[in-house]
């Protein structure tokens, strides 16, 4: 199994790719920006079919158009066990696009490598990592059983 970053930022990528290894996940860790997700209609090569995606980042900042769309291509392309999503147009219909594919978590943009890391790690334990607001989507209010006393909606 391997873990996928797919950011176009490529110093950010190499931080977290060096913090990530710390955290004992799955190798190796392969970095991708935004437009490989493009090359869908691609033969898939060798090293996923071999070794497919466990744990993927995907960094829509700064990406053209839809990022929805790109999330898209993200669960067709790898259909990770577990994903969390980066962007700066963190919006409720982003979220809800993100949780209804199988994401584990939403982080708005700009975030420390602290932060995705502490994610990351969150998402590869089990568990999920989606800002408050995620929570009322669906209902207008929250699940008194979703929140816990500290005011996270961090689980796992």
């Amino acid at each position: 199994m391997s873990t996928y970053l797919i950011t176009s930022n490529e110093v950010m990528c190499r931080v977290l790719a060096r913090r990530l290894q710390a955290l004992n996940l799955p190798s190796p860790i392969r970095w991708r920006a935004p437009r490989w997700l493009d090359e869908a209609d691609a033969p898939m090569s060798s090293e996923h079919i071999e070794d497919p995606a466990d744990i993927a980042l995907l960094d829509c900042s700064g990406v053209e158009g839809d990022p929805r769309a790109l999330l898209d291509r993200l669960h067709a392309r790898l259909a990770p066990r577990r994903w969390l999503v980066v962007s700066d147009r963190l919006d409720a219909s982003l979220m809800l696009h993100a949780a209804l594919l199988g994401a584990s978590g939403c982080l708005a943009a700009p975030a420390s490598p602290e932060l995705v890391c502490a994610a990351t790690a969150l998402v590869w334990a089990g568990g999920q990592c989606f800002p408050r607001t995620a929570i009322t989507l669906t209902t207008g209010t929250p699940a008194p059983s979703l929140l816990c006393p500290a005011g996270t909606t961090a689980t796992g």
